[in-house]
């Protein structure tokens, strides 16, 4: 399938959806595709990140498994 298919069958399926919160959401991914902004982290995300790296340092980790199971333990709450 060519580049001219493919837009063409992206076309038809944007011309069938009938959401705007979808509409919108399509329009701000192709919007920064166009653009290529530099995306700048909050306070928030760097205080996040830097406090991973140092557990992470710190060997202060947890397992993918013992995530899952104290999620598990949690919703049977």
């Amino acid at each position: 399938m060519g580049i001219a298919d493919l837009q063409t069958d992206i076309i038809k399926n944007l011309l069938s959806i009938k959401d705007k919160e979808t509409l919108l959401l399509l329009k701000e991914i192709l919007s920064s595709q166009e653009i290529k902004k530099e995306y700048k982290l909050s306070k928030f995300e760097q205080n996040f990140i830097s406090e991973s790296i140092s557990d992470y340092k710190s060997n202060h980790i947890t397992s993918n498994d013992a995530v899952f199971k104290k999620n598990e333990e949690w919703l049977k709450k």
